[in-house]
């Protein structure tokens, strides 16, 4: 049907414009994303005297919550450093941070309920139940009105003749409101099945913002080599080191080391994946080295090579490292040294032996690809930091707008570091967009 000049006018008449903006929902706070950090804003916010929206993609509040910590949520950490928190070069998140620090988050959370249980500095629920914590940080959400399975499409800035910004016109999959100040809250790209998509950066770069390319970190990564399938199932306490193609130390961590099928896992593994993460986003060769056996010089094992060598001539290589490494994990370093399994002790050679204590003591494998957004904890990249005001978590490009949690190019260690800037950057956004005064 086709629409004469009039009409057509009629539609797009200021007075009209004007007319349908107020048909819509007017909202003062609107968050969007209701896992950790918009959870803490909303609440925070509300503690201020401010009326709140959360609008909600998944169909609960903080689904991420409950997988945390296999289902007990280490929910901060009393060790806490700047180290531990991956943002070289500014000590602006690191103030943000001891602004609402470890003893703050157990205090809000031990107020409504959740008691703390320290285990070695890492902070879990004395119920050791995830759950327990979610429930809690609800509670605190009972005067927010919330909106489940609603996702955010498009976010308008309006501004007035001055250029200044009077407010949003945000677009959801059900809705349209008119939104005074907005709390982007809605995480990365990491475990999409929880509920982060990383579709907000499109929008925010929309709006004038600058996004780090997000890479998959916390996560475990594939080695390119044969010898994986052999060692699958092992778990062994090692060092683990990073490099890029250029043979520069990236980062290392030790601990347990989980071997799968199609390469290696365990924490140690996940606090170097964001650096070869982001090695491979720009098409680089990353590698790494283990130290399979940490106890042992290099001296030490060859020279216990060397005495098995002699005391049994007779026994299979499978046997040289029995009682000191797993047989599998034996089994792969032979077949990286080109030796087979049945050949006898007495065969053979010493570079043969220190090929063996080379491969045990400095493995090295070259990284085909990380196990991606699907098995990362946690994203590397988003927000440009440059772009945020770290006393008030506002944004410098968009008046109104504000950031917290993983949307935000921030991002720590295993063991509750990521969970306690979701508290800390949720916690001050949702009190500054309230209006309440910053300590």
């Amino acid at each position: 049907m086709k629409m004469n000049c009039t009409a057509f006018w009629r539609t797009i008449h200021p007075d009209n414009i004007k007319e349908m903006e107020i048909k819509m929902r007017s909202v003062p706070i609107l968050i969007i994303g209701g896992g950790a950090a918009g959870m803490m804003a909303a609440a925070s916010a509300i503690e201020q005297g401010g009326r709140v929206m959360v609008i909600e993609k998944m169909a609960m509040l903080g689904k991420k919550i409950l997988a945390t910590g296999n289902g007990r949520c280490n929910f901060t950490n009393l060790k806490q450093q700047p180290e531990f928190y991956h943002v070289t070069g500014s000590d602006d998140v690191w103030k943000l941070l001891r602004r609402f620090d470890e003893k703050r988050t157990i205090s809000f959370f031990k107020e409504a309920g959740v008691y703390p249980e320290d285990k070695d500095g890492y902070v879990y629920p004395m119920s050791m139940q995830a759950v327990s914590l979610r429930n809690c940080l609800g509670r605190k959400l009972d005067k927010a009105e919330i909106h489940f399975e609603e996702k955010v499409t498009d976010i308008e800035q309006k501004t007035s003749a001055t250029g200044k910004n009077t407010g949003f016109i945000v677009k959801t999959t059900k809705d349209k409101y008119l939104a005074k100040k907005i709390i982007v809250t809605a995480g990365g790209m990491a475990a999409k099945c929880h509920g982060s998509d990383g579709k907000c950066f499109g929008i925010l770069a929309k709006l004038g913002h600058t996004v780090v390319t997000p890479v998959p970190a916390l996560t475990w990564f594939k080695l390119k080599e044969k010898y994986t399938k052999l060692w699958a199932g092992v778990r062994v306490k090692g060092i683990i080191k990073a490099y890029d193609e250029d043979k520069k130390l990236l980062a290392h961590d030790k601990g347990e080391l989980q071997l799968v099928a199609s390469g290696i896992s365990g924490i140690p593994v996940f606090q170097v994946s964001r650096y070869i993460s982001r090695e491979l986003e720009m098409s680089k060769r990353p590698y790494i080295e283990v130290d399979f056996l940490p106890e042992f010089s290099a001296e030490e094992l060859y020279e216990e090579l060397l005495r098995r060598k002699r005391c049994h001539p007779k026994l299979e290589t499978s046997y040289i490292l029995e009682g000191i490494m797993n047989n599998k994990l034996t089994d792969a370093v032979l077949l990286k040294c080109g030796i087979g399994s049945r050949t006898l002790l007495n065969e053979l050679t010493g570079r043969q032996c220190q090929n063996i204590c080379a491969a045990v003591k400095c493995f090295r494998a070259d990284v085909s690809e990380t196990a991606g957004f699907d098995n990362a904890q946690v994203t590397s990249g988003g927000v440009s930091r440059s772009e945020i005001d770290f006393e008030d978590m506002s944004s410098k490009v968009c008046d109104g707008l504000y950031l917290a949690g993983e949307i935000v190019d921030v991002d720590g260690i295993c063991g509750g570091y990521n969970l306690q800037w979701a508290w800390s950057s949720g916690y001050i956004a949702g009190k500054s967009a309230a209006g309440g005064k910053q300590k």
